[in-house]
């Protein structure tokens, strides 16, 4: 089991339901506690995993929506060093599916996840066959 720094966030503005951008969450990364960080009018969602199989319902969700070599593409552009960062769509998550958020496509703005370590062996796990 390799060990990994996973750390999810999202922001949640005061017209938004902090309920539903965790269900969102949880939809597509399971059970993850999320401590709610006050900021300005809003909050900040903030959730840590700290290995490769607590990303299962993920993988699992990209292998349902059949968009696993297009998501390994679109991970593998985002890799700077031992660092793997990109955003989730939070309405595709809220309904159960992923989509990688793409900035000024979306209103709300995106789950962010972030994995520090061997970032290949990540993309491996999520995308293999």
């Amino acid at each position: 089991m390799t060990r990994l720094e996973i750390r999810v966030e999202a922001e949640v503005d005061n017209t938004e339901s902090a309920e539903k951008v965790e269900s969102a969450i949880e939809n597509v990364l399971g059970d993850i506690e999320l401590k709610p960080i006050k900021r300005g009018d809003g909050a900040l969602l903030e959730g840590r995993l700290s290995d490769v199989e607590s990303l299962k319902r993920f993988r699992d969700s990209l292998s349902k929506d059949r968009i696993r070599d297009a998501a390994r593409s679109f991970l593998s552009r985002r890799i700077d060093g031992d660092i793997l960062s990109f955003g989730l769509n939070r309405q595709a998550a809220y309904a159960g599916h992923v989509s990688f958020y793409r900035f000024r496509e979306a209103p709300s703005g995106p789950i962010q996840i972030t994995i520090k370590g061997d970032v290949s062996e990540a993309i491996e796990y999520l995308c293999g066959k």
